[in-house]
């Protein structure tokens, strides 16, 4: 072949490798794709994701205000945002915008159309070896749509990113808010007092208050789910009530009750920390739900599996204390949306709950256990007197326990064939109960949740344990038969650390990732060299073979017979034969040697 011919092929092959990237490049450009490795597939935008922005009513703008000069450290934030907000304006067949916005520290422009969009910049804190320094940088998100325009200032969490642009996108696109209601009345917390962190993280919801005492004001129409958390004091027949039509509209209702409650008794204690002794929670709720079909008990539910607390001993002074009345809950139903997903959760003083046996056998309802308590649990009923230095014996009613179900279908009504109770004051605990009367049920809509905890969606124990509040947000998210969502908000990064049973296997793991595959790769080499000489000496052998057949055919092929005489009569014959024999051998092992030498 000429050099010529050579060199056009040559020629052709580049022209043919650089289409090739022009139109893969083309491609990508219409195409937005990524490979996503992690189990939770955080980098993947989900398909209720997909659906609601391929959904939109109108077109929305979407802009990333991102600084360009970012600390090292919050970089990869930016790059994830942008990518993000890109893949969300590729995926949403043209309903949406998707605009990034680098902003120079000199940029005023940028700086400018930031604060009319409504982001501002946030301190990032910058060290190194010589010196500590504050920028100021830009990592916010912003939506406009419909001349209303919503922001995420501040976005600096890879778990939670996309739960936040699309639950934006599904708050500013409603034409109408839902309503969420907090009972009060009845010594719950309040919005201002144990109840802030789930007013601010209901961002989705208007979240009001619902005061039921004495049942003397009706829940408004609005509401579209209720939630009655920790009460201490007993209801009216009246407010037992409204809850009770409340459910029969077919709308959701949650409870988040203590079976037992501790109190501090008064007195002096000559500067000692005053115990706190457990009672009996009478609610006046509980033949209620027994009648819808939960069970709530008047215990204590312990565990070995629980997560050390710092609670105040003796001086006052503060101490962490593994107390079994923790419980670190990880046994969740895998069916329900609210605890699908779901690791762990940290409940404090729960006890148990169950399902009664006549909502068993009803086949109008559903029901699944949300959580459970381990087998290594116990529970306590009777007098309990909490000291945090004195860990309380398991007793012989030993676990798992049920701490949270969840009820939907046609509930039964508790008042059902009876009069409409007045207003007033709630009936005394040994008063007696008109039995329900007919089978005046709800629709399948109605949906009940019931938790044998109220202190763990207290704004402490949220603060303690972000799961918790997971836990809040996906129930109401199912009472309000919204659960698009409610696995995105589960998607998180995760840590999977070794797991080793011996101190020792720390020192041997980190000593074979250190040698151990370099040293594999250098065994790869030789076993790699080995084959390849090998693989030389065989084929120069093969090659030696076919040289030695050939000559052998030569020599023994048929010549004339006048050559055969005079080959026969002479007298050096053999000797020239033989010589010739050896020749042939020398020429063998020189071969053979040059094989090896290359």
């Amino acid at each position: 072949m000429s050099r010529l011919s050579r060199g056009g092929i040559t020629v052709l092959y580049a022209i043919l490798v650089i289409g090739i990237l022009v139109e893969v490049n083309v491609i990508a450009s219409r195409k937005y794709g990524r490979a996503d490795l992690t189990t939770e597939r955080i980098y993947t935008i989900s398909e209720p994701s997909k659906k609601l922005i391929r959904s939109l009513p109108d077109r929305m703008t979407v802009k990333a205000f991102i600084s360009r000069d970012l600390p090292p450290k919050v970089k990869s934030f930016g790059r994830y945002i942008s990518d993000m907000v890109t893949e969300y304006g590729a995926l949403s067949n043209g309903r949406l915008k998707a605009e990034i916005v680098y902003i120079d520290a000199e940029d005023k422009e940028a700086r400018k159309e930031a604060q009319r969009f409504k982001i501002q910049p946030l301190k990032v804190g910058q060290r190194t070896s010589a010196k500590s320094s504050v920028q100021l940088a830009y990592l916010g998100v912003a939506f406009q749509y419909g001349g209303r325009i919503e922001a995420l200032p501040q976005t600096l969490s890879l778990n939670d990113l996309e739960y936040q642009l699309s639950s934006t996108i599904r708050r500013i696109t409603r034409r109408r808010r839902r309503k969420v209601g907090f009972t009060s009345g009845h010594g719950e917390p309040t919005m201002a007092r144990g109840l802030a962190s789930a007013k601010r993280y209901l961002k989705d919801y208007d979240v009001v208050s619902v005061d039921l005492e004495g049942g003397s004001k009706p829940i408004p129409k609005d509401i579209d789910v209720l939630v009655v958390v920790g009460p201490r004091t007993r209801f009216a027949e009246r407010a037992k009530y409204e809850l009770d039509r409340f459910l029969m509209a077919g709308k959701g209702v949650a409870f988040f009750l203590d079976g037992m409650t501790l109190e501090t008794p008064r007195g002096q204690f000559a500067g000692r920390q005053p115990p706190r002794i457990g009672r009996a929670n009478a609610t006046g709720l509980e033949a209620m739900l027994a009648y819808w079909g939960v069970k709530v008990r008047a215990d204590i539910v312990m565990d070995r599996q629980n997560r050390p607390l710092p609670l105040v001993a003796g001086g006052g002074r503060a101490v962490f204390v593994s107390y079994p009345a923790f419980p670190l809950v990880t046994n969740f139903s895998r069916k329900s949306p609210i605890t699908k997903k779901m690791r762990q959760a940290l409940m404090v003083f729960p006890s148990s709950i169950s399902l009664t046996e006549e909502a068993r056998k009803d086949k109008a309802i559903i029901s699944d256990v949300l959580a459970r308590s381990t087998k290594n649990s116990w529970k306590h009923q009777g007098i309990f007197i909490f000291d945090p230095m004195r860990i309380p014996k398991p007793t012989t009613s030993v676990g798992p326990f049920d701490l949270g179900l969840s009820l939907k279908g046609r509930f039964r009504s508790f008042f059902s064939g009876r009069p409409i109770p007045k207003a007033g004051p709630a009936l005394r605990p040994n008063a007696t109960i008109p039995t329900p009367k007919g089978d005046k049920r709800a629709p399948d809509s109605a949906r009940l949740v019931v938790f044998g905890d109220a202190e763990f969606v207290h704004d402490q124990y949220l603060r303690l344990n972000s799961d918790n509040l997971l836990i809040l947000l996906n129930t109401v998210d199912y009472l309000a038969q919204d659960e698009s969502l409610i696995g995105i908000r589960a998607k998180r990064q995760t840590r999977r650390p070794l797991a080793h049973k011996k101190e020792d296997d720390l020192f041997w793991l980190k000593w074979g990732n250190v040698l151990g595959v370099p040293l594999l790769f250098v065994l790869l080499g030789i076993a790699r060299w080995r084959w390849r000489v090998g693989a030389r000496v065989r084929q120069a052998e093969e090659l030696l073979a076919e040289r030695a057949l050939r000559r052998g055919v030569q020599t023994a092929s048929p010549k004339d017979d006048d050559d055969q005489d005079d080959a026969g009569d002479g007298p050096d014959a053999g000797l020239d034969e033989a010589n010739a024999h050896e020749d042939d051998r020398d020429g063998r092992e020189k071969d053979a040697k040059k094989g090896d030498a290359r």
